[in-house]
């Protein structure tokens, strides 16, 4: 019994043991996984690091310059850039100016070139012109221009004009010098600018409040202020309406209402002027980086009559120093006939006097502008009727936010002297002039027009158009046959025949009629006004008082005898009929109030 004791103890443990070791089959299999796991581990780690590395050397080649060229579009671009400064001397890449400090290695970068690297691929690169913006923020990094040295420094902007001496009947070039100098302060810094000049809009609207009530004409001063039409048109529609209330006074404050409110606009867009406002790609290629001239005409030339304001000649240039030639020596005149710029400047002669040439087109904006990008109506729907307020907006919103160029809205303005030549023979020199009639008849035919549409008389309450604008009637259906004026100037003159061609016979005597009416009661108006002005004298001068009303009513058909010879009244018969009554019950009333000698 021991020994089977014993033996079947045996059994029991090696029955253990046996159910204690490992299964050899299991053992494999794990231990094939684990070194596979630690394959794929060390290969992920390996593909890993290559990826890095990879990434590493692809970050550190497209950020060169040498990868932007591989792109055909951008040779003329790559070019360029050599021979800038930023590239031929201080080797700046592309992306450090193309992408803001820190913007290089984010997500939103490697997307951007995505959407490049796709645009070229897939064959619409080339449609449209590349629109690269830089950031301010990258020109002023400490590295650049954070220091701000640039601000008071004077540069030279455009070709040096020759200096010359004329020597032995030849003008020989002695030197080159600066036609402008530019200084960054001026143009930046003008918050205490714009400060002053909102104080003084403020005082200049309190005094005209105060002189005209915050009514109807104070409002109508205002709205021609704010308007965005040419300067010389909108002191012409504010000194009509200052006419109109009789009020001289107040002219020189409406004036300064308008200027004001257009430097305000003017300060406001320098102060959120951004450096790729004025530097931009070079077209020409020489340089990668250039200022555009172009900007500073837009800014200087819109809407400002020549050799005001923004536009005022020694804003930026300097006068020459030197005489400089006017007739070179003939035969019959030996000695030069020379001219001196600082004689001229302190005689106080206009540039334009010889230079109204100098600066052609005013930067103008139209609708069809705003259509390339808008093709809604709800866009343009302020258009017609902006303002300087609306000008402001337009530029916050496209110029600093969507980085628009002037040229993208402004008509190009030119500014350069004629060519070289004989000014005498050469074909455009006086064309500046001779285009714009304004210059040397400021409003000419305004009265005309008014009359046409019913406006512009003193005392009435409601226009009252001419008849035969309904029709679509305008000047050259009456204007048809030449004529000449009392100087013998040649001009186009309206006749009988164009009624009679419309209606008939008949109006040919009814015109008659008309004119001679018109003709026969002005003239009786006009001596009643002279009549009573004398009268008016006479009261004064013996010491008898004159109501104040009295003079009021005789200015007030005076306005009317006056816009009646001028405009013509047979522009518009009804119309000047109704003040040419207004006119006489003015001055009957008048005579009424006057005391009696």
């Amino acid at each position: 019994m021991t020994g089977s004791g014993q033996a079947s103890g045996e059994g029991a443990d090696s029955k253990k043991s046996q159910a204690a070791a490992p299964d050899p089959a299991r053992l494999s299999r794990s231990s094939r996984w684990k070194r596979r796991l630690k394959r794929l581990g060390l290969g992920l780690a390996v593909v890993l690091v290559v990826m890095a590395l990879g990434l590493v050397a692809a970050e550190y080649y497209t950020a060169r310059p040498a990868f932007c060229r591989s792109c055909h579009i951008m040779e003329p671009y790559y070019q360029s850039w050599t021979r800038d400064i930023h590239g031929s001397k201080l080797t700046v890449a592309c992306v450090e100016c193309h992408y803001a400090p820190g913007e290089h290695h984010t997500v939103r970068a490697k997307f951007r070139g995505l959407s490049q690297a796709a645009s070229y691929f897939s064959g619409r690169s080339g449609t449209s012109r590349p629109r690269a913006h830089v950031s301010d923020a990258s020109c002023l990094t400490s590295e650049c221009h954070g220091t701000g040295d640039y601000m008071d420094k004077a540069l030279v902007v455009g070709e040096p004009r020759a200096e010359t001496r004329l020597v032995d009947g030849r003008e020989i070039e002695v030197a080159r010098v600066p036609t402008v100098r530019f200084e960054h302060s001026k143009h930046l810094r003008v918050a205490g600018r714009l400060e002053e000049t909102l104080k003084a809009l403020a005082q200049t609207a309190a005094r005209l409040k105060t002189a005209l009530g915050e009514g109807g004409t104070y409002v109508e001063l205002a709205r021609a202020a704010v308007s965005v039409d040419p300067s010389s048109e909108r002191d012409a529609r504010i000194r009509e309406r200052v006419r109109q209330i009789g009020s001289a006074a107040v002219e020189a404050d409406a004036l300064a209402l308008g200027r004001l409110e257009h430097l305000k606009t003017r300060l406001e867009q320098l102060n959120a002027l951004t450096c790729a406002a004025c530097h931009a790609y070079d077209a020409s290629g020489k340089r990668h980086q250039a200022v555009d001239r172009q900007a500073c005409f837009t800014c200087h030339f819109s809407h400002e009559a020549f050799n005001r304001e923004t536009g005022e000649c020694l804003r930026c240039h300097e006068a020459p120093t030197r005489q400089i030639v006017v007739h070179a020596p003939t035969t019959s005149q030996p000695s030069a006939v020379m001219m001196d710029h600082q004689e001229i400047v302190r005689r106080n002669i206009d540039c334009s006097s010889c230079h109204a040439d100098v600066v052609k087109g005013q930067g103008e904006v139209t609708i069809r502008e705003c259509s390339h990008c808008h093709d809604q109506e709800r866009y343009t729907a302020e258009f017609a009727e902006r303002t300087t307020r609306q000008v402001e907006e337009y530029h916050r919103v496209h110029v600093a936010a969507q980085h628009a160029r002037c040229g993208d809205c402004h008509a190009v303005v030119r500014h350069e002297l004629a060519a070289p030549v004989l000014t005498a023979s050469h074909e455009g020199f006086l064309q500046v002039v001779l285009e714009n009639c304004q210059h040397c008849h400021p409003n000419h035919h305004h009265e005309q027009v008014q009359l046409l549409a019913g406006i512009g008389g003193e005392g009435a309450t409601i226009a009252m158009p001419n008849a035969m604008f309904g029709s679509r009637i305008n000047c050259r259906a009456c204007h048809t046959e030449p004529g000449s004026d009392l100087k013998g100037t040649q001009l186009i003159k309206a006749t009988a025949s164009a009624c009679v061609a419309c209606h008939s016979e008949q109006y040919r005597s009814t015109l008659d009629q008309w004119i001679h009416e018109i003709a026969a009661r002005l003239k009786e108006c006009d001596d009643s006004v002279k009549d009573l002005d004398k009268r008016i004298e006479q009261a004064r001068s013996q010491g008898r008082d004159v109501p104040s009303r009295v003079p009021a009513l005789v200015a007030q058909a005076r306005a009317n005898v006056q816009f009646l010879q001028a405009g013509n009244g047979i522009h518009n018969r009804n119309y000047a009929l109704v003040l040419l009554d207004i006119s006489e019950a003015s001055l009957q009333e008048a005579a009424r109030l006057l005391p009696a000698p």
